[in-house]
């Protein structure tokens, strides 16, 4: 154990948790970044073929294309027979149906940006296939202008032409969500998104430029949805529990990015007589490259970036980055962040799988714990939340730790346990302490609650007598030029 370390230790186990002075709570706005919302990453796929005649021949049916890591588009799945020139042949497809590429030229932050465009049918498959395939498909499919739609999930493409409609026939009224949830299942629309864990939305902020294409009525716009659900365990089936739309009118007069913000509603706030309050545990975020009521427009683009989350106002913030900080045989530390400065913190904790409000619980004003009673070899549960006076708090987050066995065996950095004998084991008062082959400097006893009981310079010497403090467990370590070894002791 390092110097730092040999400090720490000596005054923090003065009581089983330490803790630092409280720090007066403040109402906060906390920020989530939309998981792959900056659009840095991407993925390359290559086109989709189909094999004709046992494989002998491979028709490319699409073009070689990119996607934004971390979302998705709209499929067409082919799954029929194909005649052509007298000759019938199986065809399963699953194609991309969108026109999406990266932004190199006007990203406002990093080095890219997303692009979504309208298009065409003809504008995905290679015209080879086009032809082939043009007597099997939808008619309507074929001849309409689609807007590009990307979502952080997956959605189908048989139910988004009516998805689409409802989104731009009403996106400034709230109300179209009631009709969706109460005529469609939203589990056959989209699948997927991203977890909250634990934060809760208040509205979604971003970045964007419209591109009208210049033709024709420039009542065009693209739409930005974000859909809150939350899993059903009851019914199985995801359930949507708020959501928020905003259109975003063309800026084909501006060569930069502008800052749009929209609000998070949970449906419940507007129709309090049919849906009760649930916090979403997960989000999807849908883009329509154009949502114009009147008809889109064939070759409208638009450009996104830092796609982000902003809380509802909270006085206690949420916990993040629970995490076991130092586990070693003497005690566990846990520490943890907070986006806000709650009053305190309420830690819960048992052995693996015991029932929250059955542990046991100690209180900190600082954001860790320490523990030093805790049984070697044994995995606990943890549950940490903050409080903000009497009247708000964190959600509960939940960690769960094995404490380490005792190395008696095998110490730390490759020195060997059996280089150290303790004699005799349990002992009444002393014991001696063999240290014969060892380069040892240092002797430290601590009880099983963490605290120093003796310490011993000991450079030079081959065999000590350390004298017990009374009954009990105790742990020794020796501290050598090699690293440390650590040795249970039990007093009797």
């Amino acid at each position: 154990m390092n110097m730092k370390k040999t400090v720490l230790l000596a005054v923090l186990m003065l009581s089983a948790l330490m803790v630092a002075p409280s720090a007066k709570a403040q109402v906060v706005t906390d920020t989530m970044d939309v998981p792959f919302g900056k659009f840095e990453s991407w993925v390359s796929y290559p086109a989709d073929s189909l094999s004709l005649m046992g494989g002998l021949i491979n028709l490319p049916v699409n073009y070689d294309y990119q996607l934004p890591e971390g979302w998705s588009v709209p499929r067409y799945n082919l799954d029929d027979t194909l005649d052509y020139s007298g000759m019938s042949f199986p065809v399963s497809l699953s194609l991309p149906v969108a026109v999406v590429y990266p932004d190199t030229l006007y990203a406002p932050e990093g080095n890219k940006g997303v692009v979504a465009r309208t298009f065409r049918f003809q504008d995905v498959v290679t015209p080879s296939a086009y032809s082939m395939a043009s007597g099997m498909l939808d008619s309507t499919l074929t001849s309409m202008i689609l807007p590009s739609v990307l979502v952080t999930g997956e959605i189908n493409l048989d139910s988004l032409i009516p998805l689409i409609s409802r989104l731009t026939i009403n996106t400034s009224d709230m109300s179209w969500l009631l009709t969706m949830v109460d005529s469609v299942d939203l589990n056959n629309y989209i699948a997927g998104g991203f977890p909250l864990n634990g934060f809760k939305p208040g509205r979604m902020i971003g970045k964007y430029i419209y591109r009208d294409p210049g033709e024709g009525d420039d009542d065009d716009n693209a739409v930005v949805v974000m859909l809150g659900t939350r899993y059903d365990t009851l019914q199985h089936r995801r359930l949507l529990v708020g959501a928020g739309v905003k259109r975003l009118y063309e800026l084909y007069d501006t060569s930069h990015y502008e800052l749009f913000e929209f609000d998070y509603t949970s449906l419940s706030s507007y129709f309090p007589d049919s849906y009760g309050y649930y916090e979403a545990d997960s989000m999807v975020v849908l883009v329509v490259s154009s949502a114009s009521d009147k008809g889109f427009q064939y070759g409208s683009r638009i450009y996104l970036d830092q796609l982000r989350l902003v809380s509802q106002p909270t006085p206690c913030g949420r916990i993040v980055n629970l995490h076991e900080e130092e586990n070693i045989p003497m005690y566990l530390h846990i520490a943890w962040n907070n986006t806000a400065t709650p009053d305190r913190w309420e830690v819960e904790y048992g052995q693996a799988g015991f029932v929250r409000g059955r542990g046991t619980t100690v209180v900190v004003t600082d954001s860790n714990a320490y523990f030093s009673s805790l049984s070697l070899n044994t995995r606990y549960d943890f549950y940490v939340h903050g409080l903000c006076g009497d009247t708000a708090e964190t959600e509960w987050v939940y960690l769960s730790v094995l404490t380490d066995s005792l190395p008696s065996q095998q110490g730390i950095n490759g020195v060997s346990g059996e280089s150290v004998k303790v004699y005799p084991n349990p002992a009444k008062d002393r014991c001696m302490v063999d240290l014969e082959g060892v380069k040892a400097s240092l002797l430290r006893l601590y009880t099983i609650e963490g605290r120093v009981a003796k310490e011993m310079d000991v450079k030079g010497e081959e065999q000590v007598e350390l004298l017990l403090p009374g009954e009990g467990i105790f742990i020794l370590e020796v501290m050598t030029a090699e690293g440390n070894v650590y040795k249970r002791v039990i007093g009797k």
